[in-house]
Parts: C-alpha cells; structure tokens; sequence
C-alpha cells in the first residue's frame, strides 16, 4: 500500500474523470457564451455606426451639405480623440468634412484596421453610403468592444483554471482521505492474515461504500473466527472422545499379543474389533455431518410427504423399540395428513431415526417415546417425544455440540454426534429445531417450510 502510487488511485481517477467531463461542459457553455457576447458586442457597435450615421443623414435632410458638416463638426471632441471617422466627399470624391480622408472603402458595413502612419492605430467599424450623389463614410472605433471581448475571455480562462484547480484539489483530498481508510482496512487484513481473526475492519461514521463493505466483510471475518473456533474444539473433542478408545485399543491388543490361550486371544480381538468399529464410526459421523453441511446434499432435493415418511419410519422401528422394552406410538392424524416439504427424504429419515435412537438410550425401561406430524398454514414439523428424564434446560443448546454429552450420559454408549447430525440436517432443509420440556422427558420440534 505504501508503494502504490497515488496518481494511479481509484479516487484521483474518478476526480479526473468526472473533472474532464465537467471541463468539457465548461468550456462549451463558455464557448457559446463568449460567442454570444461577442455577438452583441458587434451588434451594438454597428448600431452605434449606424445611429451616428443617422445623426448626419437627419442633418443633411434638414440642412443640405453645410448642415452634413456642421454636424460633423459639432463632434470635435470625438473626432480629435480619433474615437470617430467622417468623411464626407461630393460626387467628384472632392473632400468637403470630416477628420480623415478615407479611400476604397466599400458601401455599406465594413472594418478599417490601423496603417503604420497613422497616430492614432486604432481599429474601427466603417459604414458607406450615398447621400442625393455626396458620398458619406462614418467609422467607430471598436477598440473598446474588442477590449471588452477580450475580458470576457480572459474571466471564462479564469474561470476554468479554477474549477480545474479545485477540482483536482477536492480529488487529491479525497484521494490522501480514501488511501488512509484503505491503509487502515490493509492493516486490520494483514492481522487476520496473521492469525488474528477477532480483528474487525475500522467503519466510520460516514456510512459510504466503503464502510457497506468493511460492514459485510467484518460479518464474514466473525462467521470464520466462529468457524475455525468450532473447528478447533472439534479437533479437540475428536482428540478427548478418541483418546480413552485408542487407549483401551492399545492394552487390547498388547493383552493379546501376550495371552497364550486361544480362547483369550479371540476375545481379545474381537474387543478390539468392537473398538475400531466405534472408531470407525465416529469418523463416519464426523465426515458425514460436514458432507451435510457443505450442502452437497441439496442436488438431492425432491418433493416429500413429511406425514407418509414418518408413518414409515413408525412402521419400521415400532418393532425395534418394543424389543429395547419401550414403546413407540404414532399421532392419530399423521398418517391422514398430507405435509409436503422440499428435502432429501433419505437424510429427512435418518434425521427421524437419530432421534428415535437418542430417545431409547436416555430413557428407562417401559418408557414411552412418540412421533408425529403437526401442520399449520405454511409450515410442518415432525415431532418426537418421551417421557424420560429429559434435558435440563441450560443444556439444550450445548447437545447439538459435537460429542458434548450430558453428564451423567458419560458412561452410555455413542459417539456423541447424534443430534449434531440432527442439527445439520434441520439446518440443511432450512428448518428450526428446538427442545422442550414434555413433563416429563423431552419434546423434540423440528418445524419445516412448507412447500405448498
């Protein structure tokens, strides 16, 4: 960041951009303004000509020639200043009045530019035209217009001198402001580069882009801390859960390995078989839970019949359950009632199965587990419930954490990732998925959107 340059920031780019458009419109309303002034400044020169040649037209009409004269000579002062011309010839071109002897100027409007004889270089607007055979010529100087002209376009330079100046000031500014924001949200990355994920990019008080974005990341940056922290403690669950298996794995084997007798040698390998087999298992959970979580599941979406999958699922392990001596019943209005929802009916069961299993390993002999289908407008959920011991309430949402285990459930058998995988799937299907207390045991509500 400290090597960029900033001329090639997005700021001094935009400036420039937006600069040149706004010059470019400057300079062509200056354009047509100038254009515009200098247009009415000649048109008032000429009607300035044309008002002094009026002036001695009406004297010659009044007066004849000597009035034409008298005329022009009662403009002593302008014509000693060479700010007026008067050339009044008759029909021979003999010179009668005037200040200047004007020659080959053609009639009507015409402009006379200064020789290198003359006193007085001055520019000037000329006018001829005949009056009954005398030949009258009368000329202003536009020195003044041209003057005039001249700061007109000088204020419009200014102008656009200054508009380009701010311009790129404001853009400069904006650009030092923008790169130490940038700096800024550089450093708190370089952090999170490091390791350190619980640092969030600064915001501002201008809520801009730039603070919408800093905003979205820093919710990304605590989705990540948040991931790579469950991730920790499940290495650290995974390393706590199989470490006890491992072990008695190891004294298994190093028991067999010992023993003479043939009899203790295959008890001892099967023991140990059971061991890898737990292992193995929980493995299988693990992966299986992440496989569902990364949604590569979803391609397997179909429609699904919620009451008809888990009138199946009661048809199939009622009879199981009564073996465990515990009982299993269905709610009367499950199989009647159609819920369709948008899922994958393979994992929708084994989500139903895991919490069925979960009821028969927390619950005493003779205990009464139940499963159904509850609808309302828009939505559905499958229910199941038993009338164990429960969960205590500050409890509830630590279950779904991979291997947590309630204390006194140490010593029963499982991996500990049953509701995990029950809470991938919910999450999966877009489902919300809570414990109650069933007064007794345990209500388990996983409510669904429903695909109407």
């Amino acid at each position: 960041m400290a090597n960029a340059s900033i001329a090639r920031s997005t700021s001094i780019r935009l400036a420039a951009f937006y600069i040149s458009l706004f010059l470019l419109s400057f300079l062509g309303a200056n354009f047509v303004a100038y254009n515009m002034v200098a247009a009415y400044l000649y048109e008032r020169l000429d009607s300035n000509v044309t008002e002094r040649f009026r002036e001695i037209s009406f004297a010659y009409d009044a007066n004849g020639v000597d009035g034409a004269a008298a005329m022009i000579r009662s403009h002593g002062p302008a014509i000693r200043g060479q700010e007026t011309l008067y050339t009044l010839k008759d029909s021979d071109g003999d010179f009668l009045a005037g200040n200047i002897d004007i020659s080959d100027v053609p009639p009507g409007f015409s402009t006379r530019a200064p020789t290198s004889h003359e006193a007085a270089l001055n520019n000037y607007r000329l006018y001829r035209k005949n009056l009954d055979g005398y030949d009258l010529t009368v000329g202003v100087s536009y020195d003044d217009t041209d003057r005039l002209r001249g700061i007109a376009l000088v204020s419009f330079g200014w102008g656009t001198a200054i508009v380009l100046a701010g311009g790129l000031g404001a853009g400069a500014v904006l650009a030092f402001r923008t790169r130490r924001r940038i700096a800024g949200l550089s450093r708190a990355m370089k952090a999170v580069g490091a390791g350190e994920l619980a640092t969030r990019l600064p915001l501002s008080l201008r809520g801009d882009d730039i603070d919408i974005l800093a905003a979205e990341i820093n919710v990304a940056l605590a989705q990540l801390q948040a991931n790579v922290a469950a991730m920790t403690q499940v290495t650290t669950d995974i390393a706590h859960d199989l470490k006890t298996p491992i072990g008695r794995l190891f004294l298994t084997l190093e028991a067999a390995s010992e023993s003479k007798d043939q009899t203790a040698i295959r008890s001892l390998i099967e023991k140990a078989m059971g061991e890898v087999s737990h292992i193995a298992g929980t493995f299988e959970g693990l992966l299986r839970i992440s496989q569902i979580e990364s949604g590569a599941r979803r391609s397997r979406f179909a429609q699904v019949n919620v009451s008809e999958l888990v009138a199946e699922i009661y048809d199939i392990y009622s009879h199981i359950v009564e073996d465990a001596e515990r009982s299993l019943v269905l709610s009367s209005d499950s199989r009647n009632t159609a819920s369709f929802i948008w899922g994958d009916a393979d994992l929708l069961k084994q989500m139903c199965v895991n919490l069925i299993v979960n009821a028969m390993r927390h619950t005493q002999r003779g205990a009464r587990i139940a499963i159904g289908v509850t609808t309302q407008a828009n939505r559905c959920a499958i229910v199941v419930s038993d009338n164990g011991p429960g969960i205590p309430a500050a409890e509830r949402l630590k279950v779904f954490k991979r291997f947590y285990r309630l204390e006194k459930n140490r010593t029963t058998e499982g991996t500990g990732l049953g509701l995990s995988l029950v809470k991938a799937i919910s999450d999966m299907h877009g489902a919300t998925i809570s414990l109650g207390d069933n007064r007794p045991g345990l209500i388990v509500e996983t409510e669904f959107p429903r695909n109407l």
